[in-house]
């Protein structure tokens, strides 16, 4: 029998990877306004420092283009380190380290845990999609796409392994 994730503390099951799907196109969408009316206008005005519009030739478009990238890739992961800090602060584990494998197998996840996987998974998956179609390509490519591959399976194993 399946069990919903939005139940408390549900049970790890294959069919909450659809919650990862949609946080990838939540992603998708959330880089598409943040690129469009804050990260790329930021990034021009840090360019011309200030006070000048830029002649907007090729090299000029690579550096916004990068500059994008890694503010959307700051905001990502401040974020998330944010959440994450916030979530599992109040945890028994998070001071002890011997509370990690109480009760394995059979540990209950919090829908808080349970959401930061699926988020983490959906990132990663969005992250694939972006390599290939939005991202600026870079030598090390096939080495990113291996790291978002395995990193989407290590994410799933662990979730459904708890």
């Amino acid at each position: 029998m399946e069990s919903s994730i939005w139940s408390c503390n549900a049970k790890p099951d294959v069919c909450h990877f659809l919650v990862a799907v949609h946080f990838a196109l939540g992603f998708v969408v959330a880089r598409f306004f943040l690129d469009k009316f804050i990260f790329r206008r930021l990034a021009i005005w840090l360019s011309s420092n200030g006070y000048a519009p830029l002649k907007m030739n090729e090299a000029t478009q690579a550096k916004i283009a990068k500059c994008s990238e890694s503010m959307w890739k700051l905001a990502y992961y401040a974020t998330v380190e944010t959440f994450i800090l916030k979530i599992t602060y109040h945890e028994p584990w998070f001071t002890d380290t011997k509370q990690y494998f109480r009760g394995w197998p059979d540990q209950e996840l919090k829908l808080s845990l349970s959401l930061f996987y699926m988020c983490q998974c959906g990132f990663y998956i969005y992250s694939i999609a972006a390599l290939l179609t939005w991202e600026t390509r870079r030598k090390d490519f096939a080495v990113m796409m291996s790291h978002h591959v395995i990193t989407v399976i290590l994410i799933g194993y662990s979730y459904i392994t708890r």
